[in-house]
């Protein structure tokens, strides 16, 4: 072949195996963009926990914003304020706002339960706030109408709308209820609406004190006379400056004996005003007009409220009408008030009432059974510890109230650390804790109370939740304190134990002691479940520590019934319904034999009936 040949094909191999690996058309881009089209979308979600301490706190805030608002717009009412107001108050307007405008956020991503189930997307619980009522409350709270008191000074009510998140502070209230005391709410609650309402109504006091007619009032000289020559609106000198008593500067002596008399100083307290407020015989210690307006005007308010104090009496309509609504509204709080306290001291009390109730029943009831001196003031004192440590829920009240698993972790948390301690369940697994956590049960003992007596059957264990239990010994007492297990390694029984199972020695209750038992049936049935590797390491720690107390003999060991409850009423179903198809073929063996005796007879008795006739005549 030639040289020529040869090159054209080595061409055509090439052109065709590069039209095979090159693609027909290239597409350049950056490689950035590539990978970051690459790589997943982050979602940025967040819920916020409705019973979480942060969102209270958050109320917490809003709430004081609420309050806020209506403070500052009650005290517009006062001249002194509103001059001061660009100064003072829109700063804190500002922030308050900022705060609003932020919980419509912070209520967008709420989290709540639908069906059961907690909902913390992003869509869903946007969603459910969007379209309930507090969403349109929250966007018309938030809107400036602050701009008209930019205009107009006079307009104080230009923040009206922010009384629409006032549904916050009921918000924040509910969910203290699960956070502080019922107490500490309650009274709260009293103290914060008592001056609210003392609050705004000595604002309404002072508007209608500033459009009232006080001319015709002679000042100086009714400030030292009987209340009935005050007039009913507020005026400047209802409350006077501090007067400290000085000298001028030209005398050494500023002793007035014309008009010094111990017994009728009061009659001339007009002249003595003169005498000390003429040539500078005083130094006077200002108050400002407003601490003057408002202390005046809450004083009347408060007084007039809770019906307490004699004021001046109105003299027109306009202030006649607001003296008796003023009145009505203050017997209504009055009787709030006086209940509330009432309930206070009820809630405060309710664990020393329900005591004293139930001692003076059972009192009674020991009377009418003739019961020993002893046993009742044991009884006695029982219920007098109990009213001391003021214990309103009794553990099995908690458990027949919680589902069995959650009770179940509060009974984990409480003797967690007391299970640790035992070698037995430390060779265990936590689910195995858990579980019988589950299962105990609690006692209570008195001081002298017996809790386990010698050569009782180990059927159960005992967990010190509180008190002291002594164990009585041939050599002396063994004092058992809070947190300790008793009576563990002998849940598990062997055929070689030399007491046969049983306590060797006395348990007594040395106070008033909380005890959780749990049963071997209980305990059994629980580990039943488990594999074999856990069952031989908790029963090889169990034999190991009876040989070290001494409880075994040197025999093989070997287990003793170890089986739970359901294993033997199990066992004993098999047993019964073998016993049951034994009966069944006795009865039928017992019914065919029947039966052929009974033909047997018969037959017996037709022989005899032939005999005797056929031979009646030899009788």
């Amino acid at each position: 072949m030639s040289d020529q040949t040869k090159d054209k094909k080595r061409r055509l191999s090439r052109k065709n195996i590069s039209e095979d690996i090159l693609p027909t058309q290239f597409e350049y881009e950056n490689q950035y963009v590539k990978w970051k089209a690459a790589q997943p979308i982050i979602h940025i979600e967040f819920s916020v926990d409705e019973s979480g301490y942060i969102y209270w706190f958050w109320s917490f805030l809003i709430t004081c914003g609420c309050l806020y608002n209506i403070v500052i717009l009650s005290v517009l009412a006062f001249e002194n304020v509103r001059a001061s107001y660009f100064q003072t108050c829109i700063p804190l307007n500002t922030f308050f706002d900022i705060l609003f405008l932020i919980d419509i956020i912070v209520r967008s991503r709420l989290s709540f339960y639908e069906e059961g189930v907690l909902q913390t997307e992003y869509v869903d619980t946007s969603r459910n706030y969007f379209q309930s009522i507090y969403f349109g409350l929250d966007i018309l709270a938030i809107i400036p109408f602050d701009i008209v008191f930019i205009s107009r000074t006079s307009s104080a009510f230009c923040r009206l709308n922010r009384f629409l998140k006032l549904y916050r502070i009921a918000d924040f209230i509910a969910q203290s209820y699960g956070k502080l005391g019922q107490v500490t709410i309650s009274l709260t609650k009293i103290i914060v609406s008592c001056f609210l309402l003392f609050h705004c109504n000595a604002c309404i006091f002072y508007i209608i004190s500033v459009n009232s007619d006080v001319s015709g009032w002679d000042g100086v000289n009714a400030t030292f006379d009987d209340d009935e020559f005050l007039p009913w609106p507020y005026v400047p000198e209802k409350i006077t400056d501090t007067y400290l008593v000085g000298c001028g500067k030209e005398e050494d002596d500023c002793y007035n004996q014309d008009f010094y008399f111990d017994e009728e100083r009061e009659q001339h307290l007009v002249e003595l005003y003169h005498f000390w407020r003429e040539e500078n015989r005083t130094n006077i210690l200002r108050f400002s007009e407003f601490t003057k307006e408002y202390t005046v005007s809450i004083y009347w308010s408060a007084l007039t409220m809770t019906t307490l104090g004699e004021q001046p009496p109105p003299n027109t309509s306009l202030q006649n009408f607001f003296e008796v609504i003023n009145t009505l509204a203050g017997l209504l709080l009055f009787a709030v008030i006086m209940g509330s306290i009432g309930d206070l001291v009820a809630n405060a009390n309710q664990t020393k009432t329900y005591w004293q109730t139930l001692m003076d029943g059972l009192k009674q009831y020991m009377t009418y059974r003739s019961l020993n001196i002893d046993l009742q003031t044991k009884v006695l004192k029982y219920c007098e510890y109990e009213m001391a440590e003021e214990t309103i829920l009794k553990e099995h009240e908690v458990r027949d109230e919680l589902p069995a698993k959650l009770y179940g972790h509060v009974t984990t948390s409480i003797i967690g650390k007391s299970l640790l301690n035992s070698a037995l369940f430390r060779a265990s697994e936590r689910s195995f804790l858990q579980e019988i956590s589950e299962y105990l049960e609690p006692h209570y003992f008195c001081p002298g109370d017996v809790v386990v007596e010698k050569g009782q059957l180990c059927s159960e264990m005992f967990i010190i939740v509180s008190g002291q239990i002594i164990e009585i010994t041939d050599d002396g007492e063994i004092e058992h304190y809070e947190g300790e297990v008793l009576g563990e390694m002998n849940m598990i029984w062997y055929e070689n134990h030399l007491n046969n199972n049983r306590h060797r020695n006395n348990y007594v209750s040395n106070s008033f002691s909380q005890i959780h038992i749990l049963t071997r049936d209980d305990f059994l049935k629980v580990l039943s479940v488990y594999d074999s590797k856990m069952k031989k390491r908790m029963f090889d720690v169990a034999y190991r520590s009876l040989r070290e107390k001494g409880e075994m003999n040197d025999r093989k060991r070997r287990l003793l019934e170890n089986e739970d409850l359901d294993a033997t009423f199990r066992r004993l179903s098999k047993d019964a319904d073998e016993i049951t198809q034994n009966l069944n073929v006795l009865e039928k063996q017992f019914v065919k034999f029947a039966s052929t005796a009974k033909q047997r007879v018969f037959k017996a008795e037709v022989i005899m009936c032939r005999f005797l006739k056929k031979h009646h005549k030899l009788f």
